[in-house]
């Protein structure tokens, strides 16, 4: 199986991410599992094959226990994993396909900051795993928001040591030229300096060597813009996953 955990800011589009990818899949003749680690979701735009619902949910511990909404989905994730990554994992292992897509919690500084974040990825992980860290759209809109998304990210790669690709979503709401002029940042990290200085919120030198960090990063990512509206970059991003786990080629699920 390749396991495939989707994380970024809440409202990103992580779970419809996973519904939009899961069914892509699907329709190319590639069964996947579907995981949902968020103890406090109410509706989802797919049905999970695992859900962390089914054993501890926010709610039960908000009522049961008084916590507040945060409180509970700590303790939820806390549960999750000092009692039920075995189930967990069991379960995923009961399905014959060749991705796992595993949707992580809204509230990502909750699982991806905390040690607890770290063993259940490292938990869940088969052989070969990945990263997409989801970037929406809007915060490509301005330079400074755009930077702070590429360094989170990178923080994430951080945390996790995963390979990791960086997903631009709703890049169906963007206009042409917003497109046009995210993708020449990350082409050219002078522009983005320039950019930058004109909103004078540091020093030029400062901006300098953030860029100079900018320019690592991008070149240690793949950014793809994903619609999962219109299916738009999908298959590049399933392409990215191929060269990250079998060299490009189609995976093939083994007996």
């Amino acid at each position: 199986m390749l396991t495939v955990f989707i994380i970024g800011p809440a409202g990103s589009g992580k779970s419809t991410l996973t519904a939009a990818f899961s069914k892509w899949l699907e329709a190319n003749d590639m069964p996947s599992v579907i995981v949902n680690l968020d103890p406090a979701v109410e509706r989802l735009p797919y049905r999970p094959d695992v859900d962390v619902r089914d054993y501890i949910t926010a709610k039960e511990l908000i009522l049961d226990h008084g916590l507040g909404p945060n409180g509970a989905i700590i303790a939820a994730v806390d549960i999750l994993a000092t009692e039920m990554l075995p189930q967990i994992k069991e379960d995923i292992r009961s399905y014959r396909a060749g991705y796992v897509l595993i949707d992580t919690p809204g509230q990502m500084e909750i699982f991806a900051f905390r040690t607890v974040g770290t063993f259940i990825i490292n938990e869940l992980s088969e052989e070969r795993s990945a990263v997409l860290f989801l970037i929406d759209s809007v915060f490509t809109l301005s330079p400074t928001t755009f930077v702070s998304s590429l360094l989170l990210s990178a923080s994430v790669f951080y945390r996790f040591g995963k390979p990791q690709i960086m997903v631009l979503t709703k890049s169906d709401l963007l206009e042409k030229s917003d497109l046009e002029k995210a993708t020449l940042w990350i082409s050219s990290p002078e522009a983005l300096l320039t950019e930058l200085s004109r909103e004078k919120t540091c020093s030029r030198t400062f901006h300098e060597k953030i860029c100079d960090v900018i320019k690592d990063i991008i070149e240690s990512f793949e950014l793809v813009p994903v619609s999962s509206v219109t299916s738009e970059g999908l298959e590049k991003l399933y392409t990215l996953l191929q060269q990250i786990y079998v060299g490009g080629e189609d995976y093939v699920v083994l007996p």
